[in-house]
């Protein structure tokens, strides 16, 4: 039967068994070397109250503790809560593409970039530049009409 992935979608490579964390969402169990980790760090105090606890603080300068959260999802629930991502079917074809699930936090401008990864181009056995192999396109194409 064929691979949808060389990594199985797991991070295990020479062990043989791995623990398994709880999904923070909804509870599924999920292998530890397979879940999607992200930590994050925010204020203990929403920031509409922040002001009032150091206008009744009785310390000038008082800083306000954070709370550090270490999250584990399940793979449907990063999707779900936009955690992950998944690419094309390029990177199923061509091993010079990230792996097909990638998990990565971008920002808002880059959520809305729905372009295609740039093709990989191959000339005498090394890749070639997509730039730089547009350019010498070009010049030849000038070259032939002169």
């Amino acid at each position: 039967m064929t691979k949808k992935r060389r990594n199985g979608g797991r991070n295990k490579k020479g062990r043989g068994h791995v623990g398994f964390v709880r999904c923070s969402n909804c509870s599924r169990c999920v292998a530890k070397d397979k879940a999607i980790k992200r930590f994050t760090v925010r204020n203990m105090v929403e920031s509409a109250a922040v002001r009032d606890i150091s206008e009744a603080s009785v310390y000038p300068e008082y800083v306000i503790p954070k709370l550090y959260i270490k999250i584990a999802y399940c793979v449907s629930c990063a999707i779900h809560s936009h955690g992950a991502y998944t690419q094309n079917f390029f990177c199923y074809t061509y091993k010079s593409y990230p792996s097909p699930l990638v998990v990565r936090v971008r920002s808002r401008e880059g959520r809305r970039n729905r372009a295609p990864p740039p093709r990989v181009r191959w000339k005498d056995g090394k890749k070639v530049n997509p730039a730089v192999a547009a350019a010498e396109d070009a010049k030849a194409a000038a070259a032939g009409k002169a």
